[in-house]
């Protein structure tokens, strides 16, 4: 049982290295462009390993309180990103809105688990990512039930979002192990940063499609 439990490690750690580089190349290389697409695709599969291996240390061995939450918020991150590129304008389907669903209600029933057993489960970095994870799942379900319609052309927006968001999971977890002795800030600071790109990606992207509407019109 060690054995596997030292091999589901290293295929987690590993994975989830690198991931942070294929991550990073997507992030940097030139938007739409068949590299982009290429690494993206590259890094959901990564990304599915790291959720894969991080469920199978929680069902088979001890996992911390923050590496699941972080699983959970990036496994329904990159699934989510994935699925705003092929719906794109197109409502989402019930299978989705379940997803969402059941994504939020496994992250909420953790945390009550992590305040009835009252051990050492750093609740602001819980707390926190449990808030993002609300955010997120709520959103789409919201979008989903009432607000498609509205929210539909912000599609691409949402996948910037989302994909930055599974990475900033991922970044969390690594930084958060490798610097132990710098907690809380080793987990929060790279959810500062990434919500920094985010903002960024998503004001250039409003530039850019503000340009070719006022081409276009010209």
């Amino acid at each position: 049982m060690q054995m596997l439990h030292s091999f589901n490690i290293s295929l987690h750690v590993l994975a989830g290295t690198v991931a942070l580089v294929i991550g990073l190349l997507a992030l940097t290389v030139r938007k739409p462009s068949a590299r982009h697409f290429r690494y993206g695709r590259y890094f959901l599969y990564l990304l599915a390993v790291v959720v894969g291996t991080g469920f199978t240390g929680l069902l088979f061995f001890r996992s911390s309180s923050f590496l699941l939450m972080l699983t959970l918020l990036a496994g329904y991150d990159g699934y989510a990103g994935y699925r705003a590129v092929q719906l794109r304008a197109r409502r989402s389907s019930r299978a989705d809105a379940l997803v969402a669903a059941a994504t939020l209600t496994a992250g909420l029933l953790y945390v009550g688990y992590l305040r009835q057993a009252d051990g050492n489960w750093a609740a602001p970095v819980v707390y926190s990512t449990l808030a993002a994870l609300a955010l997120v799942t709520g959103y789409d379900l919201l979008k989903h039930c009432w607000l498609h319609e509205r929210l539909k052309s912000g599609w691409l927006y949402e996948h910037i979002y989302k994909m930055v968001s599974a990475y900033s999971a991922i970044l969390s977890a690594f930084t958060g192990t490798v610097l132990p002795g710098f907690k809380p800030y080793s987990q929060l600071g790279p959810s500062v940063l990434c919500l920094w790109l985010i903002v960024f990606f998503i004001w250039r992207e409003a530039v850019s499609r503000r340009k070719l509407s006022s081409a276009i019109g010209q």
